[in-house]
């Protein structure tokens, strides 16, 4: 049976606020003078003081109040009655201390104080005859004094908590608004340093190409073809740093690149080694078809930036004509293999192929290592027995091929 009803009244601290009517009937029913059975009344009063328990969380001072109205009716009843003992109002009194701590740590202020004199009346009500004035006055002091200071220093801990807590995440944003100020800083400053010095050297590079052109339009063709090949490529370069300025300045303005679509890979290889071969670098291309075309988009971008990067390199190291093999395939572990190896004209005695083969430094080489890491792939790069090798593993490529 459901009991949506009680969550309302009962609050914080939830189920445990039902502890008090059980303490009460066991206090009743156990802690009594031997021969002395509670009355009536002190059930009522002693169960009255529980139930109010319940509602504690949402209306500690009112509870308190009744508490103390419940031990002081007992008091003036069980005094009427020259009862020798008073179950009810001690249970309820002992339940009033408890709601004084409430109020203490969920209403501060002035409700405190009202809470504290209501408590002391009805504490005073219900004294010991049997004790002393000043035992009577400790009694009093305690059931009003260590809620009051309980409650108090709980509440100021969990404030001081709650104050740590604002602090903490007030440092955490203003030290992301100062990694942001910084991060935009230095891609203003790259973005100008890209448009002062590198996209000015390059188009001074098109410009030349271009004059260059005109002014031998009759010479050797293979001039000719070299001096369009430079124009184009610096073009292309041109309108790339444009728009990786204009991405640097306001990334929120920036166009996402484009991406390769299943049937655009094996065009654009076939661009990146035409254009290897133009510069005068032999190339022989091993590429499987049907492993190309079925990449995803990722790993499709892994393998062209890995055969472009490796082919630069090629044409930065090795010069022209040298020879060059390219290979996209399947590994003997059915993963994704890319390779790309020149005879740069280290010699036959340098190791085997990657064969403890030292990684590379250069820029490019971390940036296509970063890459193939972060889709669970090996990069190693190092002279082999003909020149240099590049090899790329991609395991998880073809995996999810065949998923």
């Amino acid at each position: 049976m459901r009991i949506d009803w009680l969550r309302m009244p009962m609050g914080g601290y939830g189920w445990t606020r039902l502890l008090p009517l059980v303490g009460a009937v066991a206090v009743l029913s156990l802690l009594h003078i031997p021969g002395f059975r509670p009355t009536a009344l002190d059930w009522v009063v002693a169960l009255a003081a529980a139930l109010c328990v319940l509602a504690g969380a949402r209306f500690p001072l009112t509870v308190l109040l009744v508490q103390c109205a419940l031990v002081f009716a007992a008091s003036l009843v069980a005094g009427a009655a020259r009862e020798v003992q008073d179950l009810g109002g001690g249970v309820a009194q002992i339940l009033a201390s408890v709601a004084l701590g409430e109020v203490a740590l969920r209403r501060p202020g002035p409700p405190v104080w009202i809470g504290a004199a209501a408590l002391t009346v009805a504490a005073s009500a219900h004294a010991f005859p049997l004790y002393s004035i000043a035992a009577n006055v400790l009694i009093i002091v305690l059931d009003v004094g260590l809620p009051v200071l309980l409650g108090t220093f709980i509440r100021t801990q969990r404030e001081l908590a709650r104050q740590a807590e604002l602090r903490a995440v007030e440092a955490e944003r203003r030290r992301g608004w100062e990694v942001g100020a910084a991060r935009t800083a230095e891609r203003t400053a790259v973005a100008r340093e890209l448009h002062d010095v590198v996209a000015h050297h390059v188009a001074a590079i098109v410009l030349r190409a271009g004059v260059a052109r005109h002014v031998v339009p009759n010479g050797d063709p293979d001039l000719l073809d070299a001096l369009d090949d430079v124009h184009s490529i610096g073009g292309q370069a041109l309108t790339d740093l444009r728009k990786l300025v204009a991405v640097l300045r306001n990334p929120a303005e920036g166009t996402d690149p484009a991406l390769l679509a299943a049937a655009d890979l094996s065009t654009t290889l076939d661009e990146v080694l035409t254009r290897t071969r133009q510069a005068g670098v032999e190339v022989r291309a091993h590429i499987d078809p049907v492993v190309v075309d079925d990449l995803d988009t990722v790993h499709r971008h892994a393998v062209w930036r890995v055969v472009q990067e490796g082919l630069t390199n090629v044409l930065k190291h090795a010069g022209p004509g040298a020879e060059t093999e390219v290979t996209v395939r399947r590994d003997e572990q059915g993963g994704l293999l890319v390779e790309v190896i020149d005879d740069g004209g280290l010699g036959a005695t340098m190791p085997p192929v990657l064969s403890g083969a030292s990684p590379g430094s250069g820029h490019g080489l971390i940036v296509m290592r970063e890459r193939v890491e972060l889709l669970d792939g090996t990069l190693r790069a190092g002279p082999c027995a003909t020149g240099w090798a590049l090899r790329a593993t991609l395991p998880d490529a073809m995996a999810r091929v065949a998923g």
